[in-house]
Parts: C-alpha cells; structure tokens; sequence
C-alpha cells in the first residue's frame, strides 16, 4: 500500500514537467501582448489549480504515511513563476485580481509562511458580495472562489485562527451547499469526507 501511494509520486513529477512547458507557453503569449486576455486567465488559473491539487494530493499521501509534506523548490518556483504571470495580467484586466488573492494564500500554504498574512488574503476571498451596482464587480469573489477560500482555510490554518466552536464545520457546511449548487460533485465529496473527519475528531487536511 505504500508502494503504491509512493508511486504517486512519479505522476507528479510527470505532471510538473507538463505544467512547466504549458506555464512557458503562457508567459510567451503575455510577452507577445495577446488580447485574448479571457483566455489567458483561463489557461493561468488552471495552471495554478492543477500546481494546487498535485501539492494537495502530496499533502495527502504524506498524512497517510504519518509524516509532513514539504513542497519542493521546484513546485515553489513553477507556482510563483505562474502566480507572476496572474499578476502581470491582472494590471491590464481587473478579473484577474481576485484569483491573485487566492492563489497568493496557496502559494504561502505551500512555502508554509506566517498564517496571518495567509488569513488576510484568504478572507479577501470570503468577503461577501457587495450590493449589485456598487463597487467593482470585477473585484468580488465569485461562489466557487469563496468556496475555495473556505476549504483552503479549513484545511490547512493553524487552530487557533478558526478556535470558535463549529466555525470550521460551519464553514465546510457553507462551502458544501455552494459547491452543491455549482454541481462539483467531486470537490464536494472532498468536503463532505472532511466535515466527517472533523466530526470524528481526525486532523482535518484536503484528501
């Protein structure tokens, strides 16, 4: 059974290295000043969500194996090399912005940096929607990113950042009816197995 969660570890490599191709083709396209910026959020995003699931699935396997999972310089770099890039689009197209918040808090789970500057960025991704017609709607976190910024939170900062009672079950429940309506059945079982772990009393971590 080790073997075979060790084994894992081969695809991530595999898939790093894919990851590194597609994020070279992607600065290419924003040095080449492409005005499909639209699709260059989208290819960037997925970029980071995909660096953001091998870490998670390595964070996973590590808990199974009882021992701690430290990002490698080479998932660090790729991920700040992609988060670079999300920041050089959002200066030219605002709904890049609120991605940069979220992926800026994985990238400091990731480094394992101070959780206080990690919990800032994350609860700008929790603010809740301002009224239609005021502000920038651009800048507002959609239903799926506040979802993101709630499991992220659940999962990995430190206890005493979520120490009320039934706030981090409160949370997974929140980010369980959200993500029901979105229909991401996967993502939600994810969440579902973590509020019976936390109800158990298991160290709560995204598996």
């Amino acid at each position: 059974a080790v073997r075979a969660m060790l084994s894992k570890q081969d695809g991530s490599q595999a898939s790093l290295s894919q990851c590194e191709k597609a994020s070279g083709y992607l600065r290419e396209s924003l040095d080449f000043g492409s005005p499909a910026k639209a699709a260059q959020l989208l290819f960037c995003d997925l970029l980071l969500v995909t660096r953001t699931n091998l870490w998670q699935q390595q964070m996973s396997v590590s808990q199974q194996l009882s021992c701690v999972y430290q990002a490698s310089a080479l998932e660090l770099r790729g991920f700040q090399q992609d988060l670079s890039s999300l920041r050089r689009l959002a200066q030219t197209f605002r709904p890049a912005m609120r991605r940069v918040f979220l992926h800026e808090a994985t990238a400091r789970l990731m480094a394992r940096a101070s959780p206080t500057r990690t919990h800032q960025l994350l609860d700008r991704s929790l603010r809740r929607r301002g009224v239609q017609g005021t502000g920038e709607p651009e800048s507002h976190p959609t239903p799926r990113e506040h979802a993101e910024a709630l499991l992220l939170a659940c999962c990995y900062l430190p206890p005493s950042f979520l120490a009320a009672p039934g706030q981090r079950v409160g949370m997974l429940a929140e980010a369980a009816r959200t993500l029901e309506k979105l229909g991401d059945k996967r993502t939600l079982h994810d969440c579902q197995q973590m509020i019976i772990k936390l109800g158990s009393g298991t160290t709560v971590t995204s598996g």
